[in-house]
């Protein structure tokens, strides 16, 4: 599964892209209703991710991000030290403690174009030349 989250001055919003071993995609591009930090969507686009994988069964998991300072305290490389992320990390590590292998990894962000499209479009950053095939409405 690839995750991405952003937060903008006016919006924030979370990209999750799911990928099964058949094959088939899931799209899920969410809209968060609460002023956030990118760091704060970054984690909340993973909690929801690794809840839809709990309810779709999912016991292997393999998490692609391009966001290093999540992946690395997930991986126990560095500390979260941070007061608003320590709840979300709480959160994710807990979850994650719920399948029965999982394996956090950093990509780049050219590697992680889905996710990442889907938290343009849904935190209203401006999206250039996506390869989903959505458009970004012109105001005139």
């Amino acid at each position: 599964m690839h995750f991405d989250g952003s937060s903008t001055s006016t919006s924030a919003g979370v990209g999750i892209a799911i990928q099964s071993p058949d094959h088939y995609r899931w799209y899920f591009p969410l809209k968060l209703e609460f002023g956030y930090t990118n760091n704060q969507a970054e984690y909340e686009a993973l909690i929801i991710d690794l809840h839809v994988l709990h309810d779709l069964r999912a016991t292997h998991v393999l998490v692609l991000g391009d966001f290093e300072l999540v992946i690395n305290q997930l991986n126990g490389v560095f500390h979260c030290m941070s007061c608003t992320l320590a709840p979300y990390h709480m959160v994710a590590t807990y979850l994650a403690e719920s399948f029965e292998r999982i394996t956090f990894k950093h990509i780049s962000r050219v590697r992680n174009t889905n996710a990442d499209e889907l938290t343009q479009i849904t935190s209203g950053a401006q999206l250039t030349g996506g390869k989903l095939g959505w458009v970004t409405p012109t105001v005139l």
